[in-house]
């Protein structure tokens, strides 16, 4: 028991040191992102889809820079299914009325995200659809391998972007040629991606919640396999650079309380660009479940800080009851952008839906699960 809870403070404080390591390193994107980004699996790894719950919705919204003159506007939906939903079965009367739980090996989900940014309203929306397969190793381990298809459209209205070639002396005239050779304002290309992911705590045979004092997810993805063109410009070989994604999540109940924390951190590198956001929530559980019939909701209330390095720091809540839970955040701008934007970065918030109540059944886990 010592040697297993040794590894357990061993694996969490290798990826403490590495969060910190690398928080040295510069902040950029070129891709959709959320600050909330647990709960945006499929911009994270394919393998995550429906990694936790036998069916998961979330709409998500952020409004980002808000003291710019075209403020960003990104927002997105998910549905990840099983493909077929594990359930509860009675053993024969031989065992005591004790209950096991099957599970799906295989999952999908279908997302779409859009956003809007700047002037010239560069566009990007896109369709996801993702795959995921899971594979038990041990009681408490197991591992999971996703795909994604996305089918993506680029817009980008040039007669609101100005060009130097346009001035002509000191009089900026827009009629003017711009002096550039644009193909395309709107043009689609296909995009895949595939990952990995390792969970430890969250297997088919392990305990639903209760039983399970530590949690943690492992993983990594790379995004724009196909490193798609990019159609701007008449002539131009620009691809998509790949993006390679590391991430992790713990979720660590405090023995004796009703607390748990739950520290993150998200590595994003592509082409020239990083993103790095590393944070931690304390979740307090308000209400145990009845430890008989599941019945009675349990509700939880969560308070968090990230850093995305050098660019924001970001506060964050969460309210979980039954099924439901509702995120709000606030990026509070820090970078040298903070000069334009008062240091508003932008609010974002997310309300999800996922079934079975992720607090029921806690008192099966006396049961040896299948």
């Amino acid at each position: 028991m010592l040697k297993s809870y040794n590894f357990k403070l061993e694996l969490l404080s290798f990826f403490l040191i590495l969060f910190s390591i690398l928080s040295g390193v510069k902040v950029m994107s070129q891709d959709i992102h959320f600050s909330q980004y647990t709960n945006t699996p499929a911009l994270v790894n394919p393998a995550l889809t429906a990694a936790f719950n036998n069916l998961r919705a979330t709409i998500i919204y952020k409004n980002q820079w808000m003291n710019l003159t075209v403020p960003y506007k990104t927002y997105g939906a998910t549905f990840e299914s099983k493909i077929k939903p594990g359930n509860w079965d009675k053993l024969p009367a031989t065992n005591n009325g004790a209950f096991k739980q099957f599970y799906s090996r295989m999952a999908a989900g279908i997302s779409f995200f859009s956003d809007k940014a700047g002037d010239g309203n560069m566009g990007t929306s896109q369709v996801n659809l993702s795959f995921a397969s899971f594979v038990p190793i041990t009681k408490k381990n197991s591992l999971s391998f996703g795909l994604q298809g996305s089918v993506v459209q680029r817009t980008l209205d040039f007669s609101k972007l100005v060009f130097p070639d346009q001035y002509t002396g000191s009089v900026y005239d827009p009629n003017v040629n711009n002096g550039e050779n644009i193909a395309s304002q709107n043009f689609i290309y296909p995009d895949f991606a595939t990952g990995f992911n390792w969970s430890y705590g969250y297997s088919e045979k392990a305990a639903v919640v209760a039983s399970n004092p530590f949690k943690a997810n492992l993983g990594a993805s790379i995004y724009h396999v196909n490193a798609p063109k990019q159609k701007y410009l008449s002539g131009s070989e620009e691809k998509l650079n790949r993006k390679y994604v590391l991430h992790a999540d713990f979720l660590i109940f405090l023995k004796g309380t009703n607390v748990a924390i739950a520290p993150s951190c998200l590595l994003q590198f592509q082409g020239p660009s990083q993103e790095i956001i590393s944070g931690m929530l304390v979740k307090y559980y308000f209400q145990e479940d009845s430890k008989y019939t599941g019945f009675i909701k349990r509700t939880t209330f969560g308070l968090g800080a990230a850093y995305r390095n050098k660019d924001a720091l970001i506060i964050s809540s969460l309210v979980e009851s039954g099924h439901f839970a509702v995120g709000f955040s606030y990026d509070l701008n820090i970078s040298k952008l903070s000069y334009a934007t008062a240091k508003r970065g932008g609010p974002e918030i997310f309300i999800r839906f996922v079934t079975p109540n992720p607090f029921l059944f806690q008192s099966r886990a006396k049961y040896n699960l299948n």
